[in-house]
């Protein structure tokens, strides 16, 4: 249902004229998501409330106990982002068709418009106005790229030559345990859109961004000296674009000499025709997040069904890899434990957990900004409606006490089928454990 802010937001300065500016927003935030939470008019929500000129302790009590309820019984504390509500309808994301990736420009760095993967892209979009560059920084100035500029981000390509970012550790939420993971960064855009996607929040760009240079990546990692776990999913997916990069064997032939270096492959999708045209090796890891197939229609937009992705893993394993699943974000919804136990089973009856390097579980989180513009890119998602509130690193998250239930439920649900498989958290506070 559709809910205009702005008339919540005229309401309360009518009749609480008398707060100031903060607590009248913290008001509007909470009769907007109990509305949207009980899929009713704002005005059934406002019947209720204690009337002007009640103290405002008074109506927020009230309003937070309705918003929160299951916090408001167990008598847990309430620490909510009760930023300002501003729903811009321009902004709402049209997930109805599935778009082509055909970009209308690409925009090509000088020291790389020669280069065997810029030729390759030429060839891939004949169609594409070709544009030569300085360079991607110059050409896009100083300027802020907002919510529009993602929604048309599949529009412009840019291919560019990475100097800096070759491998880096993982950006680890700030009092989280770290996974001793390693970031490549391979790409920055993704033409997914899942819901909750960090990108949505993290990319400050007009359109896909991909490096032409990957020959520089692997000298980086020769100068690294070292052997680490690392890939190349932090701001793209690993596989979307293979078959316009045609990274992912040269990834492999690389990697291969490198045995005790593991390089993961993590996607969404079943692209994996040039990935599994040559010989695996067993340190290049191909993953897949993955949810139950509800959730992958409701919220996973464009990406390949349950089903095409647990294919794409037996494609891959008879090949030769390896590969690994991330069940995260896992979704906390009345009736989760059927369906997720389901997908648990699904995943394992698909792949022996012989094959399978490594699982990772992590509960729905998100930053205040990023609610805001889930809130205006997907204003129909039913993922906000649950309890969320400030967790250890600034995130909005799951109660403690619910996030302890989903990781229980899920390790014994996997341990069923895998009692050796290894199986991690990510980006979860230090106290949090498995088993």
């Amino acid at each position: 249902m559709t809910i205009n802010t702005e008339h919540i937001k005229a309401f309360v300065r009518k009749y609480y004229h008398y707060l100031g500016i903060n607590k009248q927003q913290e008001i509007s935030r909470l009769l907007f998501e109990i509305a949207k939470r009980e899929r009713i008019d704002y005005t059934k929500v406002t019947e209720s409330l204690p009337k002007p000129p009640t103290r405002f302790s008074k109506i927020k009590d009230y309003l937070l106990e309705r918003r929160y309820p299951s916090l408001a019984v167990a008598g847990q504390g309430i620490r909510p982002a009760l930023f300002d509500v501003a729903i811009d309808p321009k902004l709402k994301m049209d997930v109805a068709l599935k778009p082509q990736i055909q970009p209308k420009n690409l925009f090509i760095e000088d020291s790389v418009f020669h280069t065997e993967m810029a030729n390759r892209v030429r060839t891939h979009f004949p169609e594409s106005t070709v544009e030569r560059i300085k360079t991607y920084k110059e050409h896009v100035g100083k300027r802020r790229f907002g919510i529009e500029d993602y929604n048309r981000r599949l529009e412009n390509f840019y291919l560019v030559r990475e100097d800096y970012d070759f491998f880096k550790k993982c950006p680890c939420s700030s009092k989280s345990v770290f996974c001793g993971y390693f970031v490549v960064n391979l790409g920055s855009g993704c033409p997914y859109e899942c819901s909750y996607c960090v990108l949505q929040d993290y990319i400050n760009s007009p359109g896909i961004i991909l490096p032409a240079n990957i020959e520089d990546f692997f000298a980086a990692f020769r100068n690294l000296g070292r052997n680490i776990r690392c890939g190349s999913c932090e701001l793209t997916d690993s596989l979307a674009f293979d078959h316009i990069t045609g990274y992912s064997p040269q990834i492999v032939a690389f990697f291969r000499s490198y045995p005790k270096t593991m390089y993961e492959l993590k996607t969404k999708s079943d692209n994996v025709g040039l990935l599994t045209s040559v010989p695996g090796a067993r340190n290049v890891i191909v993953s897949w997040s993955l949810n139950p197939q509800k959730i992958v229609e409701a919220v996973e937009h464009f990406t390949a069904p349950l089903a095409q992705r647990l294919a794409a893993a037996q494609r891959c394993v008879a090949s030769g890899y390896r590969v690994a699943f991330h069940f995260d974000p896992v979704i906390y919804y009345q009736g989760w434990e059927a369906d997720y136990e389901a997908l648990v089973d699904m995943t394992f009856q698909a792949v022996d957990a012989e094959n399978v390097a490594w699982i990772s579980l992590g509960a729905l989180r998100m930053t205040p900004r990023l609610k805001k513009i889930i809130e205006n890119r997907f204003p129909d998602n039913t993922l906000l409606d649950e309890e969320f509130f400030v967790g250890h690193d600034g995130k909005l998250r799951y109660p403690k006490d619910v996030r302890i239930f989903l990781y229980k439920k899920m390790t014994s649900w996997i341990r069923r089928h895998g009692k050796d498989v290894p199986v991690y958290l990510c980006m979860e506070e230090k106290s949090m454990r498995l088993e």
